[in-house]
């Protein structure tokens, strides 16, 4: 089968084999939907074809992935050279051939007799732990770079933080690790590929603050399970699940509910039943057979509800799901994406995911396409409490303190309120500030080197607003010297030849010497959105088109 890749992969192929001969370890995010397997099957085929003496090694943490990651580079290139190492896959071991496909459960037993590697594909590469962390992930990374000091680790994954530990890439993360990845070298988010129609707009609704419930369960770095399950299986809570799904999912034909442990999925399933929704679970101690059986069930439309443990955050996908229940509070701002992201794949059958939240993951996380990640780890994310005020004394405690230590004031518990699944969800809203149509009042070009030592072109462009009398400023940088990032030239180079239409410079210098071909070339109009507290360029509109011209 010949493969079209959507215009952002191939930016991402481009990406990836520019940075190659520049950088050891290569990280790109991708958000759910994106087709990261497609994109790592294309690059695949396209560098054996090219450089048939290479050897790369794709790594997943699960079987289900292995498999998929077969299943499409045979997709894509039929005459794959492919060796399987993952005992689980009952397939048998072979780490002979050009193309190794496996678990690093499976690889770091054989990683002494294992020929290295020249290209090492990670997976879901936010599982990769720190650098100074022991692990097998380290063992077997630090085994094939000792034997190819030259060997190039890509990393892909759709949620670039750890629990804990904060970004998996750069110098700032919890104090005393280290990131494996220096950069992130590509990106393309669920509200990109939302803009683009490749996923679905999502909906949220959440119900009333649970924190009172939460704050009785320990914590370190994630919420104890066992505590946690314990806590959201009491009946209120799954009482709140079906009446959510009654009252706002009445439509919805395809549910995945998230539950914390197996015994609280089947009080959900139990439920579920009772009321007439036909449900059904699945988990890790189920045979392989029966949950196979569920999941086809599921997908076939004669089950509407799906419950599972820790089992479809990832690598599952069915476009038809149309809801997501969210019973299962984390502290991890990944999770949280992961679990939102099951139901945002397109399908002819419907509109929108709606996503009920009844566990406090949007109060903590946020939007999905942008969560709230600490830097340092820290926060939030490192198991350290919120704690609460004493309104007598302002004393600061752990919330499970019931007697103020300072003035001893007591706190009444919270009631817990046997009806409160009746309580009305309320919208979330995350939309983002619309793109702005802006004119080009004036513009500056100057020679500018950044703190880390990079030397570009920086034009400053003067834009007003229609319809109105402010104006902002909004930076475009290019970078045109031979030391310059790969990707970043390239697209440097893309915008030159489209915008400026001739031929582009070869170093900084050359592009200012020609500034008079940028001033002569500028449209009267630019499209620019907010980001952060800047403005960056989302569209050049260089004709009544408004063609888009992301770059």
């Amino acid at each position: 089968m010949d493969y079209t890749l959507r215009g952002y992969q191939e930016d991402m192929v481009a990406a990836t084999i520019a940075a190659i001969p520049c950088d050891r370890f290569i990280l790109l995010q991708a958000a759910t939907g994106a087709g990261k397997t497609i994109f790592f099957s294309e690059l695949i085929r396209r560098l054996l074809e090219q450089w048939p003496q290479l050897r790369i090694g794709v790594l997943a943490h699960r079987s289900i992935l292995i498999e998929q990651a077969m299943d499409k580079l045979r997709s894509v290139w039929p005459q794959a050279p492919i060796g399987v190492a993952c005992a689980s896959t009952g397939q048998q071991v072979n780490t002979e051939q050009p193309v190794v496909i496996g678990s690093v459960q499976t690889l770091v037993r054989r990683v002494e007799t294992t020929a290295p590697f020249d290209i090492i594909i990670i997976d879901e590469a936010h599982r990769l732990p720190p650098k100074n962390i022991d692990s097998q992930y380290k063992q077997w990374l630090s085994t094939m770079i000792k034997y190819n000091p030259k060997v190039r680790t890509i990393g892909l994954t759709a949620t670039p933080m750890r629990l804990g530990h904060g970004y998996i890439y750069g110098p700032v993360c919890k104090p005393g690790n280290t990131n494996w990845f220096n950069q992130l070298h590509y990106r393309i988010g669920i509200r990109d590929l939302q803009s683009k129609g490749f996923l679905c707009q999502y909906k949220a609704k959440e119900t009333v603050d649970i924190g009172w419930d939460l704050a009785s369960v320990a914590v370190s770095g994630e919420f104890n399970l066992s505590m946690l399950g314990e806590t959201m299986g009491k009946d209120v809570h799954v009482g709140s699940a079906v009446k959510a799904v009654s009252d706002y999912a009445p439509d919805r034909k395809r549910i995945i509910a998230f539950a914390v442990t197996i015994d609280h999925a089947e009080k959900l399933k139990s439920a579920f039943q009772k009321n007439g929704v036909p449900a059904c679970v699945v988990h890790s101690k189920q045979p392989q057979g029966q949950r196979d059986m569920a999941l086809k069930e599921f997908r076939a439309g004669r089950m509407r509800v799906i419950v599972n443990v820790g089992i479809l955050q990832e690598g599952f996908d069915e476009p038809a799901t149309d809801c997501i229940l969210m019973c299962r509070p984390t502290k991890s701002a990944a999770l949280h994406v992961q679990m939102c992201g099951r139901g945002l794949r397109p399908h002819t059958d419907k509109q929108d995911v709606l996503i009920l939240d009844l566990s406090n993951n949007f109060k903590t996380h946020g939007d999905i396409n942008d969560p709230k990640v600490p830097a340092h780890g820290g926060s939030s994310e490192n198991g350290e409490p919120m704690m609460k005020t004493c309104p007598n004394c302002e004393e600061l405690v752990h919330p499970r303190v019931m007697e103020c230590p300072g003035c001893c004031y007591i706190w009444e518990p919270e009631p817990v309120v046997e009806n409160n699944h009746r309580q009305e969800m309320k919208d979330i809203s995350f939309a983002p500030a619309p793109p702005s149509v802006v004119r080009i009042n004036d513009h500056e070009i100057t020679d500018y080197t950044s703190k880390k030592g990079n030397r570009m072109v920086r034009l400053s462009l003067r834009v007003e607003f229609e319809h109105s009398l402010t104006r902002e400023f909004v930076n475009h940088f290019l970078m045109f010297d031979p030391d310059a990032h790969p990707f970043a030239r390239t697209k440097s180079v893309q915008w030159w030849r489209q915008i400026v239409q001739t031929a582009e410079p070869k170093s900084t210098a050359e592009a200012m010497s020609r500034a008079g071909e940028i001033t002569m070339s500028l449209p009267d109009y630019i499209t620019i959105v907010e980001d952060g507290k800047w403005w960056k360029i989302s569209s050049w509109q260089t004709d009544e088109t408004f063609a888009e011209r992301p770059f």
